[in-house]
């Protein structure tokens, strides 16, 4: 079963990461030919502010996930360290439950959004929808890994973990 996770765990980040990459290297491709086309005059790329929404938005909604997915993602840990060592473990939880609350409403509006959405973009005809959808997808992805650092933080996963550390 581990094993099975751990493989899930590291596609999904694959995947993650691979979007994201590819949404960067569109926008750095699409805005250096527009930067090109405008200098030029040889073409027009009237079409480009729809590609770059959607990448972007992708972009940064995918990648928050799998630094959401790595714990890299960006906090001020401060009060974290400040905290005797046996309050750590409290502090912790507390933020994830918080985050929880966060990133189920994220999912929910963004659902929401991306549902009532049936606008289509004015040159390429994309829906808008789909610009939408990395919104509530992202958020059950980084909704996942909060709910798993409650558990990860449980004094009886913690037990468990120095056991298994101990042998």
């Amino acid at each position: 079963m581990m094993k099975t996770l751990t493989l899930i765990d590291r596609s999904l980040g694959l995947i993650l990461r691979t979007i994201a990459i590819a949404c960067l290297a569109i926008l750095m491709l699409i805005l250096g030919g527009n930067v090109i086309s405008r200098m030029t005059g040889w073409f027009s790329m009237g079409w480009y502010d729809e590609i770059i929404e959607l990448c972007f938005a992708w972009m940064i909604f995918f990648g928050a996930a799998e630094l959401w997915r790595e714990n890299q993602h960006f906090r001020i840990d401060w009060l974290y360290y400040s905290l005797p060592k046996a309050k750590r473990r409290i502090h912790t939880i507390l933020v994830s439950m918080i985050n929880i609350v966060f990133l189920a409403f994220l999912m929910v509006e963004g659902a929401n959004l991306a549902q009532k959405s049936s606008a289509l973009t004015p040159i390429i005809g994309f829906p808008v929808a789909l610009l939408y959808a990395c919104i509530p997808i992202s958020a059950a992805i980084m909704l996942t890994y909060a709910i798993a650092d409650i558990f990860r933080h449980s004094p009886r996963y913690a037990a468990e973990v120095e056991v298994i550390d101990d042998m």
